[in-house]
Parts: C-alpha cells; structure tokens; sequence
C-alpha cells in the first residue's frame, strides 16, 4: 500500500483518537460581546472592538458595531446594532453612522428596526441582492416566537438629500429556513459593464395541513423594481420523504434540540470523497466542531443550535483561532446514517455542502480494511510506563498518554501505525480538552532482557508524514525504557 492511499486512513486514525480523548464536558465560557457578527470574549473584544463613530442614545445599549464602506467614498461608515436598554425582547435596531464633510463629523444618517431580538444570533453582510452594483444590508436572525427572520434595507435618496438612507426591502420569518439564490451573474456584471439578475429569496416552512412532519411549503420571493421590495410570487408543497425507521421517526417528533444534537454526535465522513477526503466531528457535549480535510483541520466552537425543521438542525459557530470567522450549518437528515451538510460563511466564496455518512464502527473498519492499514497497523503494544533517559516520562493508557516533563506535562490521544517505518503520532489536548498540537516521531521499539528484567526501548525521532512516507526531520533522538520484572516460572 503506498503513502497516498494510506492518507485518508491516517486521517481516519487520527479523528478516531482524538474522538476518544475528547473532552467530557463543556469549556468554562467567559462572557463576551458580539463584535461585527462575531461573538468575543470579554478579553478579546475590548482589545477588537470597533470604536464607535457616534454615541448611542438614551434608552440604548450597543450590541455591535460593523466598519464598512456602504458607499464607496474615501470615509468609512458603521453600522451599529442597538437594543433597548428596558426591554430585553424588542427588536433589534441598526443605525448608520456617515461621515458628514460639511460639518467635519460622523452623524446618525439612518435608523432601521429588524424583527430580530436576540443579538447573539444577529449578523449583519453587505450583499447585492437586486443586481445593481449596490450592497444591501441584509440582516439575519431570530425573533421572540423563535422563527428565523431575514430584514434586507436598500439605499435610497435621503428625504434631506444629505446622507446615507435605506429602506427596507424584504422582511421574511420562517420556522423552517430562508436561503438566498445566488443565480449565476454573466461577465458583464461582474466587470461592472451591466446589470444582474437580482437574486430569488425562499423561505421554507412545515405544512402545518399535513400529517407528515417532513412536509414543507416553500415560499419564493422576487425583486420588483415598481415596488421597490421583494414580493412573494410562488407558493409550492415539497412532500417530504415516508420515514420507516423508528429511531429517526423517534428523532423527528421529539422538538429537542439536545436529542437532534446527540444523534449527530461522533464523525461524519463525506461521500464520494475520493482524493477529497472530509470528516466532520459533531461534539454536542464539548460545544464543538471539527472539521478534518487532508492535512486541514479547522475547530469552530459550537455556539448555538436551533430545530429549523423535524429533520433539520441549524447551528453557528465560530472558529476557535478567529473569533471574527463565523460559520452557519444546515444539517439535514435524508436516512437513518446519511446527513447534508451545508457550511455557509458570511462571503459567497465561503460556502461548502454534501452528503455525509455517519462513521459507524462497522464503516470505520471497514475502511481501514480496504486500506490495508489494519494489517500493517501492528506496531509494538505501548502501555504503562516509559522513563526517559533526560528526565522525561510518557504514561500509556490507550488510547490516552501523559508526556510529563520538568516544566510541563500534558496529555491526549495517541496511535501507533506503519508505512515504510513505525510511527508515532500523538495528539495533544489541554486541560479543557481542546487539541494543542500534533507531533509523529519515527518509532524504534527494541525488547531485551536483563537476567530477571524485560526492558523495552523506545526511541523517538521527531518525523513528519509526506508523499513518500515518513522522514525525520531532526537528528535529536529521544530514549524512553521500561523495565519490569519477568514472572518467575
């Protein structure tokens, strides 16, 4: 088996321990506040956060504030969402802060109010909806009823004729979804030489007249200019599928979200991966999820989620590294083991989605079956432990270790495989149990006697993994012994 089939594999080896060592319960969080639609911790928002160009007025509270530029100018304007400081529930507000070259400041051009309450699940994105070389302020959320909303403003010549002003264009609620149809714009549009289609908005909802909880309307809105708003134009009935399985009959009449989020629990490989191999890790305990590509692997932390249908899941999430990278995640259940996934960002190009199967324990041996990796797979039996030669120790508890050192210890996930040589790949986690690095090292194991004493060896040189197997990338050798007192007969 050579090194590139053997990729998906290690991939495979890799998430399976790191599932097992994964954390048991969730972070200690710290509060936070939303900063553009990224939510921060205290720390790092103080530091982050966008000065305001305007004070808030009386009765208000800020939320978040947006840079951007809205009209193209040299200045830059904000957008600010504001909540009512005495009533926790009401609808959130956007005001635009504009630079005014006449008086030397920035002042509040435009107030809008949205149909959205919570700010934590509001985002803001800069969109050209209708097709004219305009961005639109298309706001997202979710109001008190707990429905997802979508409010787009539109500029539009101020009554004053001085400053920025929007109208409010489309204004949708949906208990299922609500999805943007980024039909496909020709080159002129995009070298700014003609207009665009606008883009179609559907809203999808359960058809409360139907006994099949699957069963969906789907809305569809259009842009007309005489109206100068998005007007519903299509009603169409989606009959959902007849489910025959009893646990996801189970599943789809419970309305809990931490039943949906159990069921998604553990990896998910991507279908028809083939040179492109994807797993996502679901860990609802941990408020986490992993997403493992190649030699890619991206953490985002598990914010929210919400039941958008009986066999949908909707989440946020935000990467662990960058708070200001946020992620919206459809997960639909289409069989009992089958789920699409669709990964949105808040830019166009930022945007993923397939078909993934649960991976079983069946599916898992499966692969490493076809692999052939579980037959090479058997390196030395690792356990208890192993003292170092310059004061180090590793403690191997499988699939866990402890590498304890003078000045730190730490502890994660570990596997022992072979390609042209053994390795060692160890997964570190810290004390919350979020992953802190990955390091292989080229693996000697020797066992010897000593009179009454089995010793074994170890010898660990630091390697990596490439197109033509494992090679060391370091002279240092590292020496770990065990010894143990053979039974007398």
């Amino acid at each position: 088996m050579n090194f590139a089939t053997r990729a998906p594999v290690l991939l495979l080896a890799g998430l399976i321990l790191f599932s097992a060592c994964r954390r048991q319960g969730p972070p200690q969080t710290e509060p936070g506040v939303t900063v553009g639609s990224a939510r921060l911790p205290v720390a790092a928002a103080e530091a982050e956060q966008p000065v305001p160009k305007i004070p808030v007025e009386r009765g208000e509270s800020l939320a978040s504030v947006l840079n951007c530029n809205l009209d193209l100018d040299v200045n830059e304007e904000q957008i600010l969402v504001l909540r009512n400081r005495d009533q926790a529930d009401a609808p959130l507000r956007i005001a635009v802060a504009d630079y005014d070259s006449v008086r030397g400041a920035y002042a509040r051009s435009w107030e809008g109010t949205t149909s959205a309450t919570n700010p934590r699940l509001f985002e803001i994105s800069l969109q050209d909806l209708v097709g004219d070389h305009n961005q639109e302020i298309v706001c997202r959320g979710v109001n008190a009823s707990g429905e997802l909303v979508l409010d787009v403003f539109r500029k539009t010549p101020s009554p004053t004729g001085l400053g920025l002003y929007f109208a409010e264009i489309c204004q949708i609620a949906s208990d299922g979804s609500i999805e943007i149809e980024e039909v496909h714009r020709a080159e002129g549009y995009r070298l700014g030489q003609k207009n665009g289609p606008s883009y179609p908005i559907h809203a999808y909802s359960r058809d409360k007249a139907s006994e099949n909880l699957l069963d969906r309307i789907r809305y569809t809105y259009q842009w007309q200019y005489q109206q100068n708003r998005y007007v519903l134009t299509g009603e169409t009935r989606m009959p959902g599928i007849v489910v025959e399985e009893a646990q996801l009959r189970e599943l789809f009449s419970d309305p809990s979200v931490e039943h949906f989020e159990q069921y998604l629990a553990g990896p998910w490989l991507l279908s028809g991966s083939l040179g492109r191999e994807e797993i996502i890790l679901f860990d609802p305990e941990g408020k986490q999820i992993s997403i493992y590509s190649g030699q890619v692997e991206e953490i985002y932390e598990w914010q929210t989620s919400f039941r958008s249908f009986s066999n949908r899941l909707y989440i946020l999430a935000a990467n662990e590294s960058i708070a200001s990278v946020r992620k919206r995640i459809s997960v639909e259940v289409v069989a009992l083991n089958t789920i699409e996934v669709a990964v949105l960002g808040t830019e166009e190009w930022d945007r993923s989605s397939g078909r993934y199967l649960k991976l079983t324990a069946e599916l898992q041996n499966d692969l490493l079956a076809d692999s052939g990796l579980k037959q090479e797979a058997g390196g030395p039996p690792l356990r208890g432990v192993y003292h170092g030669t310059e004061g180090a120790e590793i403690i191997f508890d499988p699939p866990r270790f402890t590498w304890i050192e003078a000045a730190r210890q730490y502890s994660g996930g570990y596997a022992v495989f072979r390609l042209d040589r053994d390795v060692l790949y160890l997964k570190g986690l810290d004390e919350r149990g979020l992953p802190v690095g990955e390091t292989a090292y080229l693996l000697e194991y020797v066992e010897t006697s000593e009179g009454p004493v089995r010793v074994r060896r170890l010898t660990l040189t630091p390697g990596r993994l490439g197109v033509h197997g494992a090679e060391a990338i370091s002279e240092k050798k590292l020496v770990f012994e065990q010894r143990e007192a053979e039974a007398t007969p």
